[in-house]
């Protein structure tokens, strides 16, 4: 009886909301969904998805084709989009950052960019990055997105300059005709890891770019989420929290099989990580950040991204960012 009256009060509630949209049948037995792109983000989410840790919700894992995450928050009707979500910064600020249907709770990943280059080449470090790569020739994987641009922020930042051309991860090699290159992992353990290619690691983003890298996929959730179950959110983020230490004790065939087991079709996908390793892991920077540690770190990322280019990203309003 008591349920009857619960549902009858919520549903009547929903009913003469006229002002704000009240999620009531998000509170109490239903079903919250969460995407993520493959790849590094899907990562960060692994130790939710294998159910490691209960949480008070049922809640549906969506990975997904990274080039299509962008269309779960951009549905004429509300409803099919993604209660909550993580995206390449970028692309949220670009798409949510007025904050007025989604807010960032935080970031997930930290940078996961590498410069390869052949065994004789300079180590690059923060001190000789503006003089080695200076004029150089460096080939960059995915040269119109995140990589790309992230790189050209990073020349900015060292007030340095380079030719840069687009390369596919199988023209990595340190016989090929470019001093550098930059790829996302797992292309730049797979290609270096390779000893026939002549290829080591010579330096990664994250350290040139600063010593916590920077924010590179970040979680959002509706605000009708927010606003009617705040105890979720914080339940969620909460359980993130730990999602970097799972990741190094749980065995990397493990974590895979976890991810695949949340794609739409597993038999006819394919995964960002036909492998996975400890390394690759590593190199992913997977650590929750909540908004009130990552905000001014974005914001100092997305002017750099604007600097360089101003049809990658926006500024996003103070509004975008979640206030616990």
């Amino acid at each position: 009886m008591k349920k009857l009256l619960a549902l009858a009060l919520c549903a009547l509630t929903c009913a003469v909301a006229a002002a704000g949209f009240v999620a009531c049948a998000k509170k109490d037995g239903a079903t919250y969904s969460v995407y993520a792109p493959d790849g590094a983000p899907a990562l960060a989410l692994t130790q939710l998805m294998s159910g490691d840790k209960k949480l008070s919700q049922t809640v549906d894992y969506h990975i997904v084709v990274a080039d299509t995450i962008t269309s779960y928050v951009t549905y004429e009707d509300d409803t099919k989009n993604a209660d909550l979500i993580v995206m390449p910064v970028n692309a949220a600020s670009k798409l949510l950052g007025n904050g007025e249907k989604y807010k960032m709770l935080g970031s997930v990943t930290n940078g996961n960019l590498y410069i390869l280059s052949a065994s004789d080449k300079t180590t690059l470090t923060k001190d000789n990055f503006a003089a080695e790569i200076g004029g150089k020739k460096v080939g960059v994987v995915q040269l119109p997105m995140f990589p790309g641009v992230m790189f050209k922020t990073l020349l900015k930042k060292y007030e340095t300059s380079a030719e840069l051309s687009p390369v596919q991860p199988a023209q990595v090699s340190g016989d090929a005709d470019f001093d550098y290159f930059v790829l996302p992992e797992p292309a730049a353990t797979t290609r270096a890891g390779n000893q026939q290619l002549n290829l080591k690691v010579a330096g990664d983003l994250q350290t040139l770019y600063g010593d916590n890298g920077y924010p590179q996929a970040v979680l959002l959730a509706k605000n009708s989420i927010i606003e009617s179950n705040p105890d979720f959110i914080k339940e969620f983020t909460g359980a993130l929290s730990t999602a970097d230490s799972y990741l190094k004790n749980t065995p990397a065939d493990n974590i895979l099989s976890t991810i695949k087991a949340h794609y739409a079709d597993p038999d006819n996908t394919t995964p960002a990580f036909n492998t996975l390793s400890a390394t690759v892991i590593d190199h992913c920077g997977i650590k929750f950040r909540p908004s009130s540690e990552c905000k001014q770190d974005v914001k100092s990322l997305l002017d750099s991204f604007v600097a360089v280019d101003t049809t990658f990203a926006r500024q996003a309003d103070d509004s975008f960012f979640y206030a616990a």
